[in-house]
């Protein structure tokens, strides 16, 4: 068997029923790429009391070594947040079927469900778009695009920024606010201003969080401290979500 199973957001969010899988494993492995958190792998190795292989993405997404055994041994691959919430892992799911591997998933939180503390009702959320770290050659402007869909249909947008955790690398949400307003004046758009009202949230899940709402001219100049980071740009805000931002 091949489980999948989310770490969720922060050290104390990993469940009881993760526990008893994990307690049942021949074989641990940590997908370690796309996220960072409040524990270490050496902290987690001692909680479950076995060796936790961790993965980069080449391994993770080409090399896949919890395929190797999972015929003849329980295996678990650990996921920040929910297995489910990144497309890398359906590849997985839809790769151990093929290879008649059975799977079980075994859920946590994710900063899907996550952002609702801010006040801002998960029902309006539209596409999720992540922003890049910027590199020489490569400017990609799709997440733009997403924000202006998301616009047309008075739909909030989450943007979640980039980690790049080999190259010890992320995007903060002063970056990710420049790019927008890069974008912006460059398309000569309306669309996202220095007076846009936004939501920058950091490490949200663990005990430390940041949630700061304002325009983007203020959430520009303010320190969210260490990642992971996101960045909302609502649409028009319904009662309740005035009501609720004014407070943070």
């Amino acid at each position: 068997m091949l489980y999948l199973i989310g770490l969720g957001l922060s050290w104390k969010d990993l469940s009881l029923k993760a526990l008893e899988v994990l307690n049942k494993c021949d074989e641990v492995y940590l997908e370690n790429y796309t996220s960072v958190s409040d524990f270490s792998v050496e902290q987690l190795s001692r909680l479950i009391g076995k060796k936790i292989v961790s993965l980069n993405r080449k391994q993770t997404e080409e090399e896949m070594p919890f395929f190797k055994n999972a015929h003849v041994k329980d295996v678990a691959l650990l996921v920040f947040g929910d297995p489910l919430a990144a497309t890398t892992h359906f590849e997985i799911l839809q790769i151990a079927r093929k290879k008649k591997i059975e799977t079980k998933i075994v859920h946590a939180p994710s900063i899907f469900t996550a952002v609702a503390e801010t006040g801002l009702s998960l029902y309006r959320f539209g596409k999720v778009a992540s922003i890049p770290l910027p590199e020489k050659g490569f400017a990609p402007e799709s997440f733009f695009d997403i924000l202006a869909e998301n616009q047309k249909i008075d739909a909030h947008t989450l943007f979640l920024l980039e980690i790049n955790v080999e190259a010890k690398k992320h995007l903060t949400v002063s970056q990710a606010i420049d790019i927008l307003l890069e974008i912006n004046k460059k398309r000569k758009s309306n669309l996202f201003g220095e007076q846009t009202l936004c939501v920058g949230c950091a490490r949200l899940g663990a005990e430390n969080s940041v949630i700061k709402a304002g325009t983007a001219a203020e959430l520009h100049n303010f320190n969210f401290g260490e990642p992971p980071f996101v960045l909302i740009v609502p649409a028009k805000l319904n009662h309740k979500e005035q009501e609720y931002l004014k407070q943070v």
